[in-house]
């Protein structure tokens, strides 16, 4: 993992105490938070009380801190008001229904992609590791590997210097050139497709989202691989043009 950024201000202090909930576990202790982003105890308990102060985070008892209710909050209003998720909704159930699919809506979050909807789907696995905000990489399933093969050049080197053993573990040299080379050849897919790369029982299709020429995210059906569809050509022209009708509702809302 590569070491976290150096805080230099109050505010920015107290996003990255935030940020350490979801890579160093869901408690965490004053000392440990000062630890991580090698402040005072002192600066650490004084953006423990920022915080605190607004719902952000919760004293857990014991000195442990947690996330606090605020962050459900906020949930709801992204589930409810996102203009991506309103645009997807609709297109996500006709598509489960008709594929029998769970149907998920994924965004590029940093240097991993985020499940931000879900709709489960009658043929779908019993479960999907795409679990609505959590982190997944972008070298594994058709539904990250959608995104990954319309990043720009310096995304796609950074991911390279920041993970170049998860290349090699996809059987691909961390070297820009060849990166660039398997990802053109993803491109040309109408649809990707791949099987037991993330849940061993399961099988995914997807396609990018791209909105002003912009790749904002992927559209994706997984089926449980007990379920293969009666037609892979109907599966997939559904995929790409409900993807085109998610774009064309969102893209007044770039």
């Amino acid at each position: 993992m590569s070491p976290l950024p150096k805080a230099t201000t109050r505010t920015h202090r107290a996003l990255a105490v935030l940020s350490l909930f979801t890579t160093h576990g869901p408690q965490l202790r004053a000392a440990r938070i000062a630890e991580l982003l090698d402040v005072s105890l002192a600066t650490a308990y004084r953006c423990l009380s920022d915080l605190t102060a607004v719902g952000l985070v919760e004293d857990a008892g014991g000195g442990d801190y947690v996330p606090g209710p605020a962050i459900v909050e906020l949930d709801r209003q992204i589930r409810l008001h996102d203009p991506l998720i309103a645009a997807a909704r609709e297109p996500m159930a006709t598509l489960a229904e008709r594929t029998g699919g769970t149907v998920l809506l994924c965004r590029l979050h940093g240097l991993k992609v985020m499940c931000v909807h879900q709709h489960p789907g009658r043929l779908g696995p019993s479960s999907v590791s795409y679990e609505r905000g959590r982190a997944m990489p972008l070298l594994q399933g058709a539904t990250s590997k959608a995104i990954l093969a319309h990043l720009d050049d310096a995304s796609v080197r950074e991911l390279i210097e920041h993970d170049p053993a998860a290349f090699r573990r996809a059987g691909l040299e961390p070297e820009l050139e060849a990166v660039r080379q398997r990802l053109s050849q993803w491109r040309r897919q109408p649809v990707l497709r791949t099987a037991r790369e993330v849940d061993p029982d399961a099988m995914g299709w997807a396609v990018p989202l791209i909105v002003n020429e912009r790749v904002i995210g992927s559209l994706s059906v997984v089926l449980s691989r007990a379920a293969e569809p009666t037609s892979d050509d109907e599966l997939v022209e559904q995929l790409d043009a409900l993807a085109h009708h998610i774009e064309a509702r969102y893209a007044p809302h770039p």
